[in-house]
């Protein structure tokens, strides 16, 4: 068995139309008599031939079955989106594929529109059908089908089509609807009634004993049939006397009259108001005037019900209808009134009702929706369907609308009485003034609204009431909502005064087309969630909205404004002392609002046109998750510091905040996201925060960032794409690490200095100038660099002076455009490493106050020149230079010319790798404690290397000189001590100086073929036999006396084994005759050890002043062969 409901859901998706109560009732009998369900039914339905032609050529496709049962169970008639062609497919599916019939089809069909989970809009309007042929069911038994032409039963069925297809998924549409169902039922019984057609003499009529519709006409004597001689008697049954008034009817004379008769129906469609005499009528009961200009009834001898239709005058009085002292209250009795209206009025004119002799007025409101004013009645009560729009007057004490199904919109303010008001299931609009001061308001079911107009204190009782108005409010109103708890939402219009409303449950308040800056609101209930600023006239172009309000006890706040809202800055101003979360929602209109929330830690703002949000000093230094996405332009003002914001997600157009110092020294943490930002971003005055910082910026145009300093943690900038310019501040994170990616930054980037303990640089796809074509300064001591394949790269990087002692720089990626390296280390770098290809850039030192620097790493440096590398700065708290020095694939330059007076030893080491390597020690003569130079671990693999090792003559303390794997030139400009050097491999050069007395010079020339300079080392005085000593003067080495004056070279014989000292042995030489010859060198042995003397002048008989002395050095197996030694040009000897 199937119920009057689901019988109406069959009739709905089959035919579009409800069902009468016959025709309901009969499929429900026939259901439970053949134990049908819905299919069965269906079935039942489908298979009649009525249905079949009704049907027609639906019934042979099954995407037009199906489509026809869309349209009429929720008006789909056209499938555009993806889900409703799904839907379409899926019903179509199932009869395709034979799965179902149309019948099994139906049910489930039905079934499936009922479906919880498929709750929403379409759900609605198909329920709301389904209530609405209930309805019918239970009003209309039967449509009067019988005797009716085709065309004519066509209609009357499309009477009911029209009136299921003016229901909506709004359930107020369902009442408005029923209204039609009422006035089609009188219609129908109507057209039931006996017909008696009045003359144009005077008739005595007499009714049937049922039901008579008696009608007439009063206009000109050819035309009138309503004459005052009738004698019209209506007899049984309910009768009706339905008269068109074409004129003014002055009432019946002589014998004439009307009575019983229940119903007088009075029409007007002329162009003024008619007026009709009611004297000698006896026993109505109702009155039914339908005309827009107003139809004038007077002198009824008792109370009848009245019925006004498409009344558009300006007035109407209750009053003026009845004889004297028919409504007179002296008798105890109160006078009541039903008044059924449809159609009255306007919204821009309603009609003003005079009804001051009446106590109890009872509305129906059917069909369309009618307008009242000036009612001006004690008790006032309100029914029936069709939305009613009413003003009382001083008197109303009561308004019931319990009954009432349709939209109310009650303006009661006038009363100073008033004290109970109830309303129904409509959406209810009740207006009350604020002088009656417990006025008690239930609004029923419906979303329904109280509209308070007054200053002062008002205490209301509120029930069933969603939305609480104030309006026009000039000073000061305070509302105590102790007993409206279920009051939410709170309006706002034109209210200059200050408004407080304590002890409530608002959850929502909203100004609405509210311009004046002097409205302030207070709520004290935590429960305040929602702040909205609405505009708009009623030509849909926006207004001026203007609100302040303070929500003292909300933590949580969601501010919007509406597209049509005008709103300047300072004109919509949020107090929320203890609110912790707000979201802002502004529409295009809305350039911006005052926020004063100290305690805000969640910010959210979404803004579709440019936004300025105002705060106070400090006032946002407790938000901690700031998210803005912004259509326009947004900043923030007057307020500068964000203390604790630990993350910021920022998207839309442009975002200014500049003068924002961004978190602070003791932040946790710091991450930004920026993505999809089509404008300028412009991030903080300063970012600080103890922890990590984050700033990610993905698909941007500009950006400018200020400086961003972590104390403690890391700091990372990440760049994924960039149209345009972006400028970085400088980047710190001393303790961690900075990692900075431009990703492909299109434009140019601009980078401040970065300092990290370890930083990673990736400008690979800037395609852009990088810092204008100058360079990036880095400060770290291990830096990793990945240059652009475009933009010119220049780096500069400074050693840490906190953290570590190794300066480490890594250049990647092999590009199109140099990049040129500066590194700088300070007293704690101990250890400098730089890597990478710098396609033909410049690496640059400065070891300047580089006290602890040991280690110099260019070994994986490509493509670089080296500017000469100082290694003055290198001197340590010990007073050393001590280096080693792994050079590139191109030359480096050493040198060290340090002027320092403390300075002890200078060791270099290392290997210098390829290219031409040159080097020049030159210690300045302040440099007096020098004892050692080494460079006996200074190499070039795969390179050269050469260079200088000059000591002054004021450097009389250098002891120790050793020279490195390469070409080295040794000079000394004077001896005070004894001096060894080693020259190490390489061609060497050692340039002497003049010999101490009693002091000696060692040199060891190591491998290759040196040269060594003795012309200035002579002996320290005449007689005094000085030498150097030279350990491995071997073949390919020479020595040089004089510039250009060495006349030649003998390997003496002379005996000298009587000789007691060296001079003797020198004399024993020259003493042999004919050798003491003048610029000659003497090759002679002495104590089995092999001697060279230069004998400057001749003819001395031994040593004298301007002679130079060389020892061969060497093991007796090793001295060197004196007979292989020959004269090398003018300047000196070498050996073979």
């Amino acid at each position: 068995m199937i119920t009057k409901s689901e019988v109406s859901e069959l009739f709905i998706v089959l035919f579009g139309r409800p069902t009468e109560g016959e025709g309901n009732a009969y499929w429900v009998n026939e259901s439970s008599a053949n134990g049908w369900g819905m299919i069965e039914t269906s079935k039942a339905i489908l298979d009649l031939d009525i249905t079949k032609s009704f049907l027609g050529e639906t019934l042979n496709s099954n995407e037009a079955f199906v489509k026809h049962l869309f349209k009429n169970a929720v008006n789909l008639t056209e499938f555009t989106s993806d889900a409703q062609k799904a839907g379409l497919k899926y019903w179509v599916d199932l009869l395709d594929n034979g799965t179902v019939s149309k019948a099994d089809l139906v049910g489930h069909f039905v079934n499936a529109a009922k479906d919880a989970s498929n709750a929403g809009a379409n759900q609605d309007l198909f329920n709301n059908k389904i209530a609405l042929s209930d309805y019918v069911a239970n009003t209309i038994a039967k449509l009067p089908l019988d005797g009716l032409t085709p065309d004519e039963q066509n209609a009357l069925i499309q009477k009911t089509v029209d009136i299921i297809n003016s229901v909506t998924s709004d359930s107020s549409s369902v009442e408005s609807a029923k209204g039609k169902v009422d006035t089609l039922k009188e219609s129908i019984d109507e057209a039931g009634l006996n017909k008696i057609a009045l003359t144009t003499e005077n008739d005595t009529i007499t009714g049937t004993e049922g039901g008579d519709l008696i009608s007439g006409v009063v206009g000109t004597a050819a035309e009138s049939t309503l004459n005052p001689g009738d004698k019209i008697d209506g007899g049984a049954g309910n009768d009706v006397l339905k008269v068109d008034l074409k004129g003014n009817f002055d009432g019946f004379k002589g014998d004439g009259y009307i009575k019983n008769v229940e119903k007088l129906e009075l029409s007007n469609t002329t162009s003024i108001g008619r007026s009709f005499n009611a004297k000698d009528v006896a026993g109505l009961k109702t009155v039914a005037l339908n005309s827009e200009k107003g139809i004038e009834v007077k002198n009824l001898a008792n109370i009848v019900d009245v019925e006004l239709t498409n009344l558009k005058a300006d007035k109407f009085s209750i009053d003026a209808m009845y004889a004297n002292k028919v409504l007179d209250s002296a008798s105890g009795v109160k006078d009541t009134q039903n008044l059924k209206v449809n159609g009255v009025g306007a919204k821009d004119k309603a009609v003003a009702l005079t009804a001051e002799k009446i106590e109890v007025l009872n509305l129906n409101t059917i069909g369309e929706a009618s307008f009242l004013k000036d009612v001006n009645v004690e008790n006032v009560s309100v029914k029936g369907s069709a939305n009613l729009s009413l003003t009382t007057g001083l008197k109303t004490t009561t308004l019931d609308a319990s009954s009432f199904g349709g939209a109310l919109d009650a303006d009661l303010s006038a009363s100073d009485k008033l004290n109970t008001v109830k309303g129904w299931n409509g959406n209810d609009k009740i207006t009350i003034g604020t002088n009656v001061a417990n006025v008690n308001v239930d609004g029923g079911a419906g979303n329904d609204e109280l509209v308070i107009k007054g200053t002062g204190a008002l205490k209301p009782t509120v029930a069933n009431v969603e939305k609480v108005t104030v309006e026009a409010v000039g000073e000061a109103l305070t509302l105590a909502m102790n007993n409206a708890t279920g009051v939410t939402e709170l309006d706002v219009k034109q209210a200059d005064g200050a408004i407080t409303i304590t002890n409530s449950a608002i959850e929502t308040v909203s100004f609405v087309n509210n311009d004046s800056a002097a409205s302030t609101v207070t709520v004290n209930n935590a429960g305040l969630n929602t702040v909205n600023f609405q505009g708009g006239d009623d030509k849909g172009a926006a207004t001026t909205v203007k609100g302040n309000i303070t929500a003292i006890k909300s933590e949580t706040l969601t501010v919007n404004t509406d597209a049509l809202s005008t709103i300047a800055k300072a004109d919509a101003v949020i107090n929320a002392a203890n609110a912790t979360n707000i979201s802002i929602n502004a529409e295009k209109g809305t350039a911006g609002m005052t926020l004063k929330a100290g305690k805000l830690t969640d910010l959210t703002v979404n803004n579709k046109g440019d936004f300025e949000l105002v705060g106070v000093a400090n006032g946002l230094n407790n938000v901690e998750n700031l998210t803005v996405a912004s259509e326009g332009k947004f900043s923030i003002t007057t307020s500068t510091t964000l203390n604790k914001v630990g993350n910021m997600a920022l998207s839309g157009k442009e975002i200014d905040l500049s003068n924002q110092d961004i978190g602070s020294e003791t932040l946790s943490s710091l991450a930004v996201e920026v993505s999809e930002l089509s404008g300028d971003l412009k991030l903080g005055n300063a970012i600080k925060a103890k922890g990590d910082i984050n700033v990610n910026l993905n698909s941007i145009n500009t950006a400018t960032l200020g400086a961003i300093t972590s104390s403690t943690g890391n700091a990372s900038v990440i760049i994924s794409s960039a149209t345009g310019a972006v400028s970085v501040g400088a980047v710190s994170a001393v303790n961690s690490n900075v990692t900075l990616n431009a990703g492909n930054a299109l434009g140019a980037v601009t980078l401040g200095n970065i300092t990290g303990d370890i930083v990673s640089v990736d400008l690979g796809g800037v395609l852009g100038e990088i810092n204008s074509g100058g360079k990036v300064s880095i400060t770290s001591n291990d830096v990793t660099y990945i240059r652009s394949e475009i933009s010119k790269n220049e780096v500069e990087i400074t050693a840490a002076a906190v953290g570590g002692t190794d300066l480490y720089a890594q250049m990647m990626v092999e590009l199109l455009q140099m990049t040129h390296l500066t590194l700088i280390a300070d007293a704690s770098t101990q250890n400098i490493t730089a890597k990478g290809d710098l396609s033909g850039g410049k690496t640059t030192l400065d070891l300047t106050g580089a006290s602890s620097l040991a280690v110099i790493d260019l070994s994986d440096l490509k493509n670089s020149t080296v500017a000469d590398i100082d290694l003055d700065g290198a001197l340590r708290a010990n007073n050393t230079i001590e280096v080693e020095i792994n050079g590139s694939d191109a030359a480096e330059t050493l040198s060290v010319t340090i002027d320092s007076a403390d300075i002890t030893d200078i060791t270099l080491s290392g290997d210098l790798g390829g290219g031409a390597n040159t080097y020049d020690i030159t210690p300045d003569a302040a440099a007096e404690a020098i004892t050692t130079i080494d460079l006996s671990g200074l190499k070039a693999t795969g390179g050269t290397l050469s260079g200088t090792i000059t000591i002054a003559e004021e450097l009389t303390k250098v002891t120790t000189v050793k020279g490195s794997a390469g070409d080295d030139t040794v000079t000394f400009a004077k001896n005070t001590d004894d001096v060894t050097i080693d020259l190490g491999a390489g061609d060497d050069t050692f340039i002497g100086a003049k010999l101490a007395d009693g002091k000696s010079v060692t040199v060891t020339g190591g491998e290759g073929n040196d040269t060594f300079n003795l012309i200035a080392s002579v002996v320290s005085g005449a007689t005094n036999a000085d030498f150097t000593t030279i350990t491995d003067f071997s073949t390919g080495d020479s020595i040089k006396f004089a510039a250009d004056s060495v006349a030649g070279y003998k390997h003496s014989t002379a005996d000298t084994s009587a000789s007691g000292t060296l001079k003797d042995a020198i004399v024993a030489v020259l003493g042999v005759s004919g050798d003491d010859q003048a610029t000659t060198v003497y090759g002679f042995t002495y104590n089995n050890e092999s001697y060279l003397f230069y004998n400057a002048t001749g003819s001395t008989a031994g040593i004298a002043v301007g002679d130079i002395i060389v020892k061969l050095g060497g093991t007796p197996d090793q001295a060197v062969d004196l007979g292989s030694i020959s004269l090398d040009g003018a300047t000196g000897v070498t050996i073979a």
